[in-house]
């Protein structure tokens, strides 16, 4: 008999609790899947940097924005301050507004009530989920 209800119980069978209750609902793939990932891009200009440069050269941070500059670290946390994703700032071009960074993250997962976005250790700018799937972020450093 215990051979029996195995069987019924690994090809799928509705089971019933220890305690008489009702027949257990299958899970699916789909309600077990974690949310799709999402990014955002943007960038962070300096603008007392590059006023000697032509529109289009590179530049990077000097004095005390030298931590800014090719590969500085970008980090997003979520509300509770655990850090969900991680990437780093391109090479410095200089524009009209002073020399800016690019910068592109991927793999942020969903579902955070705001994110905040630290670029280097200059303190973070808030953002909700919409602001990141937006995209287009920019921040700006300097007088």
């Amino acid at each position: 008999m215990a051979a029996c209800w195995l069987t019924v119980s690994l090809i799928g069978g509705d089971t019933v609790g220890a305690k008489g209750g009702s027949p257990s609902k299958a899970v699916t793939a789909e309600e077990t899947k974690p949310p799709e990932p999402f990014g955002t891009d943007g960038t962070i200009t300096l603008t007392d940097v590059g006023a000697d440069l032509e529109d289009g050269e590179p530049c990077s941070g000097t004095g005390g924005y030298s931590d800014i500059d090719f590969g500085a670290q970008v980090n997003i946390t979520d509300a509770v301050g655990t850090l969900v994703a991680t990437s780093s700032l391109g090479l410095g071009e200089k524009t009209e507004a002073g020399c800016a960074f690019a910068f592109t993250v991927d793999e942020i997962y969903p579902g955070s009530k705001f994110y905040t976005v630290e670029v280097s250790h200059r303190g973070g700018l808030t953002q909700t989920e919409t602001e990141l799937r937006a995209g287009g972020l920019e921040f700006t450093l300097g007088d």
